[in-house]
Order: C-alpha cells, then structure tokens, then sequence
C-alpha cells in the first residue's frame, strides 16, 4: 500500500529565483495546504492555495503559513506543539517514582470542541509495541526511556519532532519515529520504523495503535463493499465478527455524535516483511476505554531475523461532525491527503529593461 502525501521535487534554485507552479488535481480547492519542496538543496514546508483543478504560478516567498505553530520544550525530549486547531502534549511524566520522556503523543486537544483526547493510565498513542516470546508483557513506543537520539526543528508553519534508538527492553530492533506538525492543519503526520538488528522470536507486534478513554459513541471504517460503516461500538461488535477487518484498511475513526466531533487514520503506506495473523482491531480497554491498531503478529511465537522491518505512515485527522454527515469533514481530508497537490518550482522569467532612447 503506497500513498505519498507530500510532493517533494529539488531544484537547485535559490528561493529569490524561483516560482512555485502550482496545480490542483481532483477538483477540490485547497486553502493554505502545506507541501514540500526542495529549495536551495533544503527541504521547505510552503503553504499554498489554489482553486479546484487551478494551475497558477506564486512567488515561494507568498507560500507562507497566515497562522503560527507554537512549540515549547517540556522535558528533554517532550515538548507541547500547538496550532490554531488542536494542541498536542509529547511531553514526559512520571510513572511512580519513574521518569518517562518518550515524546509521544500523551493528549490532544481538540479546540472547536473544546474536547481533550487521552488515555488516563498510558500515553496516547501507544504503538509500535512489540512482545518477544516467553515475556509477560509488551513494550511500546510510549515507554521508550532514555531515547538515544532525537531532534527538533522549528521553521515557519512547520515543526518536525524525529527519535532514534532502541527500546531498553529490545536492544534487537532498532526504532525510528517522526511526527510532522503543521499551521492551520486538523492532521498531523506520523511516520515510524521498526528494524530487526538481532534475531528474536516475537509473540506479538502491532502499528498504529490511538487510546483514548470514553470519549466516543460511534466508529466508522470502509466496508468491503465500498460502503462506510457507521455503528455504535457494542453493534460493531456482531458486523467486525462476520466480516473482520483486514490489515491493509485504509482508514478507521471514531466519532462522539452528541458533541460533534471525531478522530481518525487515514494510512498514507505500510509495509512488513513478515506477519502472522494480520488484521486491524478495534476494542474495548478498561474503563470503557477505546482504541485501534493494526496488529502484525498476533499472538504467535513468529521468528525474525535481522533485516525484518515494519514501517508506516499515517495521517491522524481532527474533525467537526454532525448527525446529518457524521464523518464527511474526515473523508474529505482523506481524499486530499491521498490527492496532494502538485508543485513544481520553475525559474523565475528574467526582467528585461525597455531599450533606452536614441
């Protein structure tokens, strides 16, 4: 499954040198969508607006964010990023006694409905997690302590949060991670890698995986059929028993249709080299808690070898829902995730001086 969400084309122009051409491919107007160029040999985050199915020129320097992106340091590796939509918490806590300061995703705000979305007891977002044969529990991306490498970088409208190490539980698979946040957007991006250095034998793995406590009525996902499916979350339960959801589905999204608001995956790409009873789950945690994720290995002691890697990207959507359409907004960023715009950079016609009179 290979979705690119962001267009990345180099040319070695300086960015007083160049124009953006910019071209809208499926009908839908953009307004101040980020997309990524390369100029002057750095990639750059422009924001561009442009009508359905436009092609227009613009200067690279009216490609800007007319919003900020806010990021303040919590921890050593935590932080808090915010934009005009939603505000999300990366930073550390403790666990007793313990420090954790992983920088994942422990909450996140909703602004319009006034709606914070979080897992009292774990971080958020709680996968990749793997589980090696014989052990009596997982390990997760939200309890990696200490991360060995990380880095941050701040430019107008863009803000790219990346972390590389191993879990001090598996030395044997190295874990890279990277969240991509923008001004204005409702979605940020997740990207992450796990590769096997050593070999193991794993019992359980799983991608993708939001917690979230009793914040939703309803989930939707894409049918077999093509038809989406809406239901509450104890009617999901006979619908996902006759026609299970396969790993490869391509969105999935809960919804409070009381107050109005949702939270979703679109998957942009996933790729894994071996699996053992693949499927993507949608379940109930304590509390009245829910939460999905995709899970690669399940309950089977699964040898790999050193080279085996999981690797995704996902976009996770906020968005406003109502009875009437209760997952329209999120579709549509679906659709213009998957559909990005286009943007070539091109020189900048030369200015030519009137002849001088005689």
């Amino acid at each position: 499954m290979r979705t690119q969400i962001l267009l990345l084309i180099a040319f070695p122009l300086a960015a007083q040198d160049a124009l953006l051409r910019v071209s809208e491919p499926i009908g839908v107007a953009r307004e101040h969508e980020p997309v990524a160029v390369t100029i002057e040999g750095k990639e750059r985050i422009v924001f561009v607006t442009v009508g359905a199915r436009q092609t227009r020129l613009m200067p690279v320097e009216s490609a800007r964010p007319v919003d900020t992106l806010r990021v303040d340091e919590t921890n050593r590796v935590g932080c808090i990023v915010e934009n005009a939509v939603f505000r999300a918490d990366l930073s550390g806590r403790l666990v007793g006694d313990r420090q954790e300061d992983s920088g994942t995703l422990r909450a996140l705000t909703y602004k319009p409905a006034g709606v914070t979305l979080l897992r009292t007891q774990n971080r958020m977002h709680w996968a990749p997690s793997i589980q090696r044969s014989g052990a009596k529990g997982y390990a997760s991306i939200g309890t990696w302590h200490p991360v060995q490498q990380f880095h941050r970088a701040l430019s107008p409208g863009f803000f790219v949060h990346t972390r590389d190490g191993f879990h001090q539980d598996y030395p044997e698979v190295r874990l890279q991670a990277e969240y991509r946040f923008f001004a204005h957007a409702p979605y940020f991006l997740f990207h992450s890698v796990m590769q096997v250095e050593r070999p193991l034998v794993l019992y359980l793995l799983r991608n993708q995986e939001m917690t979230m406590d009793d914040r939703f009525t309803h989930v939707a996902w894409p049918g077999r059929n093509g038809a989406t499916r809406l239901t509450t979350f104890d009617e999901r339960k006979a619908l996902l028993e006759k026609e299970p959801l396969p790993a490869e589905t391509p969105w999935v999204c809960f919804v409070n249709l009381d107050r109005g608001y949702g939270f979703g995956a679109v998957v942009l790409d996933y790729q894994a080299t071996k699996t053992a009873n693949p499927f993507t789950s949608i379940n109930d945690g304590a509390n009245n808690g829910k939460y999905w994720d995709r899970r690669l290995i399940t309950m089977v002691d699964t040898p790999v070898a050193a080279g085996d890697r999981w690797t995704e990207r996902t976009a996770y959507v906020l968005f406003r829902a109502t009875r009437a359409q209760p997952i329209q907004e999120f579709l549509d960023w679906e659709k213009r995730l998957r559909n990005p715009v286009r943007v070539e950079v091109v020189r900048r016609p030369a200015r030519t001086e009137a002849p001088k009179a005689q």
